[in-house]
């Protein structure tokens, strides 16, 4: 299913809370959106959880819905700079003899909204390179042969996104990242940050949460583990999977993101967010509105007769970095799950 990034946005927007998404954001925000190609299978919204009311845009594109021939149709023309990249990596997704076509489910477009007129900001993509991501049951485990494809399609798909190769040193750090991962441990999304002005490489990655630790000494971290240790050790429970953000060029570096997911309104929310309210990485009114925030819908349009069901999500992001206090950002998610927009 598709449907216009706008147009989903205005339809689920009171589903959230005030406290996370203040007037001027939600006014910033659909300005950005507005003109976005309608080629979306789901929109999601990133809100910091500290005092900042900045609240920033994501779409993402499912190679199984055609997302990628949706986008070639209704994005921007090829020669606006700001789009090149991604419509050359669409084109290429969509051709069926492709690697990425045959590797990659999905694709997330991220736009940081500064509040500043004019044309949207340039997205931020992120491939995902892992096809097992949407399966019940993935496999366990990561033989050398899909390491070995994780590297030529990060490689792929860096190169036509960025419209250059990746440059040598960035490549080799990621070869040592995703070959000195433990079996169980497997890379999601690459994405590079040239659009945020940075010469790096992110990698989403997923890992069991107490192989983590060794596994950021291997590949040589430059960071203490006094900050991570304490939140590993209160907030992420024992015998889980730990998604993590890295960011790469000639080296590892210091910068750590940290995933947590459960469903809206899961009774472990509360427990989470209260520790980082203690933090000072929460305010109380976003915690509270995130402890409100409905894990379904049902939303109707003027010209349908039967509400429309949307599915949401929530994800919080830690962010460590050198010398700072952890920072913490929440994604509220919406997946449409019938056809909203006839």
């Amino acid at each position: 299913m598709i449907v216009a990034p706008d147009a989903t946005l205005d339809l689920v927007a009171p589903l959230v809370p005030e406290a996370l998404f203040v007037s001027s954001a939600r006014s910033a925000v659909q300005a950005v959106t507005r003109g976005l190609p309608k080629a979306a299978s789901g929109i999601a919204l990133e809100c910091r959880l500290d005092e900042t009311t900045r609240v920033d845009f994501l779409m993402y594109l499912l190679a199984r819905a055609d997302g990628h021939r949706a986008l070639l149709r209704d994005a921007p023309a090829r020669g606006t700079p700001a789009w090149r990249g991604v419509l050359d990596f669409c084109q290429e997704w969509a051709e069926p003899a492709s690697l990425l076509h045959a590797e990659v489910p999905a694709l997330w477009l991220e736009f940081d909204v500064k509040g500043e007129p004019g044309a949207a900001p340039r997205p931020l993509p992120f491939p995902c390179i892992e096809r097992h991501i949407s399966e019940e049951q993935p496999p366990e485990e990561q033989d050398e042969r899909g390491r070995a494809v994780c590297l030529d399609l990060l490689d792929r798909a860096t190169s036509l996104l960025l419209e250059h190769p990746l440059p040598c040193a960035t490549y080799d750090t990621a070869v040592r990242v995703v070959k000195r991962l433990p079996r169980r441990g497997r890379v999601l999304h690459v994405a590079p940050l040239d659009s945020r002005g940075l010469d790096a490489l992110r990698l989403v990655a997923t890992i069991p949460r107490d192989e983590l630790p060794a596994y950021l000494d291997q590949i040589e971290w430059p960071s203490e583990h006094t900050q991570l240790d304490s939140l590993l050790a209160t907030l992420v429970p024992e015998d889980t999977r730990l998604g993590f953000h890295l960011d790469v060029n000639a080296s590892v570096l210091p910068t750590l993101g940290l995933e947590l997911h459960h469903v809206p309104g899961d009774p472990r929310w509360r427990p989470l967010l209260d520790d980082l309210v203690a933090r000072g990485a929460c305010t109380p009114g976003k915690r509270d509105a995130l402890l409100e925030f409905p894990p379904f819908a049902r939303l109707a349009l003027p010209s349908h007769r039967v509400a429309s069901p949307v599915s949401t999500t929530l994800g919080i992001k830690l962010i460590l970095a050198p010398g700072e206090p952890v920072a913490a950002k929440a994604y509220l998610g919406f997946v449409p799950l019938h056809p909203l927009f006839g």
